[in-house]
């Protein structure tokens, strides 16, 4: 095995990292994706303002919902009246859109402090797969979101939090060990100073790899014998902490590769701070700083400089869906005045109208969506022009990285919005993952319900955490209904 020095130090620094998890982990060990494949990365993408299921879903090209419950995309189409997802057409074959997801955690309410809705302040559970705080600016209750967990048991040095226009924290994604609202950074300079020093260099190109092999294996050798020897001299937990020390380093020598090389390499330096900041100002400055903070986390995960992160593109509160075109109707305009706001308006009484009101409103309302739908296609469009210098078949990062891009909220009225959740995996899924292909989990009319935890299992065995057969709330954990991955989804 050849391994540069600063790959060697990568290593051990990263199995000695392993025997510092948050406590919430427990005794549960983290796999690795075989050593011919690029390392899976995840990224967590989520729009605002809902969806109007029927207008959301591809379709027959007669206008009826799709004929089977598992069908390509190819065979459907994302183009028709007030249809949301047009922009998703040229990268039909790289997602897979879930139809019949259910935030249904909102609604158990197992203890006393917790709310059994799902609006504007219940959103953290899409993440944390936890029941959301009555109080509704609280915590989640040491449910920490899917990216700190994943962080934690695939460590690397940064773990990304960006949001384009943040609202401070009891709207946010991610949250840690205890629950806590992590704050988003909205500067695309900010962010990738986080992951990139000053100092950072990429490696040399063309540089030839130098056998370190032999020295590795004695230093390996030499702590493996004392650490065994200081094992067998301790009980518990602290035996249990060397023990997943020489288990990682036993993986992650393993796959650390043969000394092929891979395909590319990190051409990102700590000098190549992005020129844009995170004032948006404009319409045309939403998918401007979208793609900003795309396109750091893309060379964060090429240089190993990141793993995890999450993007959240707006929320309901900033009122540039207003300004677009399509949004601006003579009906809209009629209803409301000028100077409407798409959320409290157009939003919230799109759900309760009837008749002509209600295709007048469902025109913006689509519109407004679809715009966001541009901006998942933005970012994937950064992700996919990034190559990944750790994939020996030259792929992109988007194709080593699985894209989970959902809504604030699910179907229907204001804090009743917990089912038909909108929903796509894209990118390196199709590893693990079926992509190119639409997929309704349950009978949409009925009311039978499919957490989305078993979406963030399903996310979470992606990855390579092959033990992980529940996440989230802890009241859950031995409900049958939230166990295990969603078998539709799975390769």
């Amino acid at each position: 095995m050849t391994l540069s020095r600063r790959q060697f130090h990568l290593l051990t620094g990263a199995a000695l990292g392993a025997t510092l998890m948050p406590r919430f982990l427990g005794n549960v060990r983290a796999q690795t994706a075989p050593s011919a494949q690029a390392p899976m990365r995840f990224l967590a993408v989520r729009t605002p303002h809902g969806a109007d299921r029927d207008f959301w879903i591809p379709k027959q090209s007669s206008g009826a919902d799709p004929a089977s419950t598992d069908q390509a995309l190819g065979e459907l189409t994302f183009e028709y009246p007030d249809s949301v997802l047009g922009p998703m057409t040229p990268w039909r074959d790289k997602i897979t859109v879930l139809d019949g997801l259910d935030t249904q955690i909102s609604k158990e309410m197992t203890r006393a402090d917790r709310r059994n809705y799902h609006g504007h302040n219940e959103q953290g559970t899409l993440l944390t797969g936890a029941e959301p705080p009555a109080d509704r600016n609280g915590g989640y209750d040491n449910h920490p979101s899917l990216d700190f967990y994943l962080h934690a048991r695939l460590p690397s040095p940064s773990l990304l939090t960006a949001a384009v226009e943040g609202s401070g924290t009891w709207k946010c994604m991610s949250y840690d060990e205890a629950g806590n609202p992590r704050d988003p950074v909205t500067d695309p300079r900010r962010l990738f100073s986080q992951a990139f020093p000053a100092d950072f260099r990429p490696p040399t190109a063309g540089m030839l790899a130098v056998d370190y092999s032999a020295g590795e294996k004695l230093i390996a050798g030499y702590d493996n014998a004392a650490l065994q020897t200081l094992r067998n001299r301790l009980m518990g937990g602290e035996r249990d902490k060397i023990d997943r020390h020489l288990d990682g380093m036993q993986r992650l020598l393993a796959s650390a590769g043969t000394g092929n090389g891979p395909a590319g390499m990190c051409m990102t330096s700590g000098a190549d701070v992005p020129t844009r900041d995170g004032n948006v100002g404009t319409v045309a400055g939403v998918e401007e700083v979208a793609r900003a903070h795309a396109k750091v986390i893309a060379q964060t995960f090429a240089c190993g400089r990141s793993r995890i992160a999450t993007l959240q593109i707006l929320n309901d509160y900033p009122n540039y869906f207003t300004d677009l075109p399509d949004v601006r109707t003579p009906a809209i305009l009629g209803l409301y005045g000028q100077t409407f706001r798409f959320h409290e308006n157009l939003v919230h009484d799109y759900w309760p109208a009837t008749g002509q009101k209600r295709i007048d409103l469902r025109k913006g309302y689509c519109a407004g969506l679809r715009w966001s739908a541009s901006h998942f296609a933005a970012v994937l469009d950064e992700l996919d022009k990034t190559p990944d210098p750790l994939d020996p078949q030259g792929g992109t990062i988007l194709q080593n990285t699985i894209v989970f891009w959902h809504n604030e909220f699910g179907y229907d009225g204001h804090d009743n919005q917990e089912t038909r959740h909108p929903c796509v995996i894209a990118g390196g899924g199709g590893k693990v993952l079926k992509l190119g292909r639409y997929l309704r989990l349950r009978n949409i009319q009925s009311d039978t319900r499919v957490p989305h935890n078993r979406l963030l299992t399903s996310i979470c065995l992606a990855m390579g955490l092959n033990d992980v057969n529940f996440f989230g709330d802890r009241d859950m954990k031995t409900n049958a209904n939230y166990q295990g991955p969603l078998v539709p989804l799975m390769v």
